[in-house]
C-alpha cells in the first residue's frame, strides 16, 4: 500500500536527508521542505507589523512574559552581541535585506522561551522558516565563540573565600568551605540517527546530559553538556574539565564543591555519608547540611528550564546544534541574574534531574583526603 497522510513526509524526508547528508545548507533545505509537506493543508496567517509596532506597545510585564526578559535585559544582550563578528550587518548588494539586530535577538528568544513550532515564530515575525533558522544559528554561533567563556565562568581564588561565606549564611544550615554545587540535568530531545539507544534514558526518553556547577546565586558558573542520557553522571564528570581542574579551582583543599551520591568523594567534591541505616548524629548532620546546600543547583535548573522553555524538549537530532541551544540559554541564564531579573518569577521544578545513583566503583573512587576532610567538617557541624 502506498505511504499515505503524516507518513509521507517523513518517508520523503528521511530519503532526501540520506542523499544529502553531508551539506549543511542542503539539510536545511530538506528541514524546510519536509516542514512545508507536514503542514501543506494548514492555512498559514502570517502577523503584518508584529515587531515594528505591536513589541514596542508591549507594557513591561507582557514583554517578559513573552521573551522571558526584561526590556533592560534585552537591551543588554543587543548590546553584547552586537560586538561579535558573527552579528555584523553584511553589505546590501540586492536580493532580501539583513534583519535588524533586535529582530534576530528577539526572534532566538521567543524561541528559547516557547515551545512554540518554526512555523509558528516565523510567522508571527513575517518572516520566512529559511530567515528564523540563519538567524537562530546565527546568534548561537555569536553567542558560543564570543560570550559563553566570559558569561560562565569561576570566581577567581581572591573571590572565593566571599562565595564561600555567602555559601555558609544560606538557609538555617552552616557548610563552610563551599564555591560551588555541581548536578546533572536531562535536556528531553528527539532520538538522535546515530546510536539512539544511547541517549534513551532510564527515566524512559531519549536525551542528553547538562552537567553544572552554580554558585549560591543560581548563576552557572561551568557547564558540561551533550553526553547521552544513558551515561552515568559520575562518567560525566570525569570527562568534563571540572575533573581535570577541580583541585586547583577549589584552591588545593581550601574549598570544595558539593554534590549527591552520585559522584565520587575528593578533598575538592564532598558527597554525603552513604545511608546504611547506622550513620552517627553527626553523619546525619552533615548530610542533612550539605542537601539543604545543594537544593541551589537544583533551583538553578528549574529556573533555567522555567525561563527558557526550550529546555523542556529541543526538537532536534544534531547534537552539536543541540548542544549550541543549551549553551545559549545558560549565557542568557546568567545574564539575567547578573542583571537583577526576578529569581522566582519562572522558577519550575525541574523533573528532569538525574537520580542519585552511587557508582559501581565508589569504593575506588573514594580518596583518603576527602574522607578526612569530610569527617573533620562532620565534627565542626556539631558545634554549629
Amino acid at each position: 500500500m502506498a505511504a499515505q497522510g503524516p507518513l509521507l513526509p517523513a518517508i520523503i524526508g528521511y530519503g532526501l536527508f540520506q542523499l544529502f547528508e553531508d551539506d549543511e545548507e542542503e539539510k536545511l533545505q530538506l528541514y524546510l521542505l519536509q516542514t512545508k509537506l507536514e503542514s501543506a493543508r494548514k492555512e498559514r496567517v502570517k502577523t503584518q507589523g508584529y515587531f515594528e509596532v505591536t513589541i514596542p506597545g508591549y507594557l513591561p510585564d507582557t514583554f517578559q512574559r513573552f521573551f522571558r526578559v526584561s526590556r533592560n535585559t534585552f537591551e543588554i544582550l543587543c548590546q553584547q552581541l552586537s560586538a561579535c563578528p558573527e552579528m555584523h550587518t553584511r553589505v546590501y548588494r540586492g536580493g532580501r535585506e539583513e534583519l535588524p539586530l533586535h529582530k534576530k535577538v528577539l526572534l532566538v528568544l521567543r524561541y528559547l522561551a516557547s515551545q512554540e513550532t518554526m512555523l509558528e515564530i516565523s510567522d508571527k515575525f513575517n518572516v520566512t522558516e529559511y530567515t528564523l533558522l540563519k538567524y537562530r544559528r546565527q546568534v548561537l554561533d555569536a553567542v558560543y565563540n564570543n560570550m559563553m567563556g566570559r558569561i560562565i565562568t569561576w570566581p577567581t581564588q581572591n573571590e572565593l573565600p566571599n562565595v564561600a561565606q555567602r555559601f555558609n549564611d544560606m538557609g538555617q544550615n552552616q557548610f563552610p568551605g563551599v564555591i560551588g554545587a555541581i548536578d546533572g540535568t536531562h535536556i528531553p530531545i528527539e532520538a538522535p540517527r546515530e546510536n539512539p539507544q544511547a541517549y534513551f534514558n532510564r527515566k524512559k526518553f531519549h536525551s542528553v546530559i547538562l552537567q553544572a556547577v552554580c554558585k549560591d546565586n543560581m548563576e552557572i558558573i561551568d557547564i558540561n553538556v551533550g553526553w547521552p542520557g544513558r551515561v552515568h553522571d559520575a562518567r560525566v564528570l570525569r570527562n568534563s574539565t571540572v575533573w581535570e581542574d577541580g583541585d586547583r579551582i577549589s584552591g588545593y583543599g581550601r574549598f570544595h564543591l558539593i554534590g549527591d551520591g552520585a559522584y565520587p568523594l575528593k578533598r575538592w567534591l564532598l558527597t554525603p555519608f552513604r545511608d546504611n541505616g547506622h550513620l552517627t548524629a553527626e553523619q546525619k548532620k552533615f548530610n542533612k547540611s550539605l542537601s539543604s546546600k545543594r537544593q541551589v543547583v537544583e533551583r538553578s535548573f528549574g529556573l533555567l528550564k522555567g525561563r527558557f522553555r526550550r529546555l523542556k524538549h529541543i526538537n532536534m537530532i544534531d547534537i552539536k546544534e543541540i548542544c549550541n541551544v543549551v549553551c545559549t540559554a545558560v549565557v542568557f541564564h546568567n545574564i539575567c541574574i547578573s542583571n537583577g531579573e526576578s529569581l522566582e518569577e519562572f522558577m519550575e521544578e525541574d523533573d528532569d534531574l538525574m537520580p542519585p545513583m552511587y557508582p559501581l566503583f565508589e569504593q575506588q573512587e573514594r580518596n583518603a583526603e576527602g574522607a578526612l576532610k569530610r569527617f573533620n567538617i562532620a565534627n565542626r557541624l556539631r558545634f554549629l
